[in-house]
């Protein structure tokens, strides 16, 4: 059985690669929108991709702080802050396919403004939740 340390280890690991890949997303789309280019079906999938990365970090934070509660260890302010901001960063991504019908370069500075704002708050949250992003995996 994975102990509560070592999920909280991977969760915390997941969140280079998730906040890489909303760089990638963000240069992309940024990259789309001043371009004026086509939105493709790897642009798409560059959304999904952070989407499905963004929606494992939300899981993998759930199943922490439940682990955590039943070990006593549930600090309720920050914790729940931490689960309210993560749950609108992953609604955030999961709003990008909604976009389909706007013309392309509505889509791209959408899509990118809907990708930064949800950094923005998973950056925020872990900042609240740790004291730093960066220090102290």
């Amino acid at each position: 059985m994975i102990g509560i340390g070592t999920l909280i280890t991977i969760h915390g690991l997941l969140r280079w690669i998730t906040a890489a890949l909303a760089l990638v997303v963000i240069a992309r789309y940024a990259w789309g929108w001043l371009g004026k280019q086509t939105f493709t079906a790897a642009d798409r999938q560059l959304g999904v991709a952070f989407a499905v990365a963004i929606t494992v970090q939300f899981v993998l934070g759930v199943v922490n702080l439940v682990l955590l509660a039943v070990n006593g260890a549930f600090r309720p302010a920050v914790h729940i802050e931490h689960a309210f901001y993560g749950l609108v960063a992953t609604g955030l991504a999961h709003s990008l396919p909604g976009l389909k019908r706007l013309p392309d370069a509505a889509r791209f500075r959408t899509a990118l403004l809907l990708v930064l704002l949800s950094l923005v708050l998973v950056v925020f949250s872990v900042t609240r939740l740790r004291g730093s992003f960066f220090f102290g995996m």
